[in-house]
């Protein structure tokens, strides 16, 4: 997967003008209905599943244009945002400072190069991991496990292959007017890996239901994944993830 057509994609994304709302610089949603409809619905989820603490100090890896570290920052303590688009950034640290967030601290950086050694409670990744090559990949899931505290919870939000195999993508998109890479894993591979960098699954499912219109490719679909990274202990007898996960 060719890095830098990623990246001009992403730059080119943070340029657009003429979008429904904001947030449809990132989520690709091309009427205001449909973005309404499709943010009610993941917030929803997102809202049900992720209980944060005002003493959190939460990571907002690939932060877009910052979004969800808005909508996290009243909750928490602190979020860092990393985000490596340079409009983007500006942009968290402009809405930050007009809603007068000052626990938003922004970091101009990729994702794969962010690490601080056990200082975060919570991580968020939203849509990132299949913007990311194998390499990169490895990368950012080995800075995430030394990043989050023992205990502490990753939550993904990622488009996963529903094929048996990752799903590749490399190629000139008529709907989004641009070249667009990307790697959809599966769930599966998720879960292996991140078994391997001491994380447990507590729970997964999809955003949206078989047969919404959200679910535009039939090899593709938006899922959350909820990790916990282990505490270290003796003998212990904790599964990788539970057997009816679903993967």
């Amino acid at each position: 997967m060719n890095r830098e057509k990623v990246k001009k994609f992403w730059y080119d994304r943070a340029q657009a003008v003429n979008v429904p709302r904001p947030e449809s610089l990132v989520n690709f949603q091309r009427d205001a209905v449909t973005a309404d409809l499709y943010l009610k619905t993941e917030l929803a989820v997102i809202n049900a599943e992720l209980p944060l603490k005002n003493s959190d100090v939460l990571v907002d890896l690939g932060a877009g244009n910052g979004r969800f570290s808005l909508l996290f920052a009243p909750k928490v303590r602190k979020v860092a945002a990393v985000e490596y688009i340079e409009g983007f950034a500006a942009e968290i640290a402009k809405q930050a400072r007009e809603r007068g967030y000052t626990n938003i601290e922004v970091l101009n950086s990729p994702a794969e190069d962010f690490c601080v050694v056990n200082s975060a409670d919570v991580i968020f990744v939203s849509g990132l991991l299949h913007y990311l090559d194998n390499e990169q990949y490895d990368q950012t899931v080995n800075n995430i496990s030394k990043t989050l505290k023992p205990g502490g919870i990753l939550f993904l939000r990622e488009t996963i292959s529903v094929l048996e195999n990752e799903f590749i993508v490399d190629k000139f998109s008529e709907e989004l007017g641009a070249y667009y890479c990307s790697i959809y894993r599966t769930g599966g591979q998720h879960i292996e890996t991140l078994s391997q960098k001491q994380f447990m699954l507590l729970k997964a499912g999809p955003f949206f239901e078989n047969g919404s219109i959200f679910n535009k490719r039939l090899e593709t679909h938006l899922h959350y994944f909820i990790f916990q990274k282990r505490i270290p202990r003796i003998n212990s007898d904790i599964k990788a993830y539970p057997e009816d996960a679903g993967y």
